[in-house]
């Protein structure tokens, strides 16, 4: 799967955060309880680091309204997100008024 925002869909769906656990991550198999399992269905999920910022809203089988937000990685991108928790409306917002391969700070006073 290539695009964050299914992958996070399809896990919400299966209600299971790491489903190839602990197959493939760094962690041990539980024995009566699994960490990872949704035990409800959360309002807003979300996975950080991905390439882009992306959002949707997906209706579960209960006609749950569930926001689904890619988080870029900030040190790449500049970029978060705002979430308006009542709406489920979401948007980046971006830093990037000078990266930080900007050594050249003297015009701000802020160089050595």
């Amino acid at each position: 799967m290539e695009d964050h925002l299914e992958i996070l869909e399809w896990t919400l769906r299966v209600r299971h955060i790491s489903p190839t656990a602990p197959d493939t991550l760094g962690c041990y198999p539980f024995y009566k309880t699994d960490p990872f399992i949704f035990a409800e269905c959360p309002h807003v999920y979300f996975c950080g680091s991905t390439p882009s910022f992306g959002s949707k809203i997906i209706r579960g089988p209960e006609d749950q309204k569930v926001l689904l937000v890619t988080v870029p990685d900030f040190s790449a991108t500049q970029t978060a997100c705002l979430v308006n928790l009542r709406s489920l409306a979401c948007q980046p917002i971006s830093f990037s008024g000078f990266g930080a391969e900007d050594d050249d700070l003297g015009g701000l006073g802020l160089g050595p």
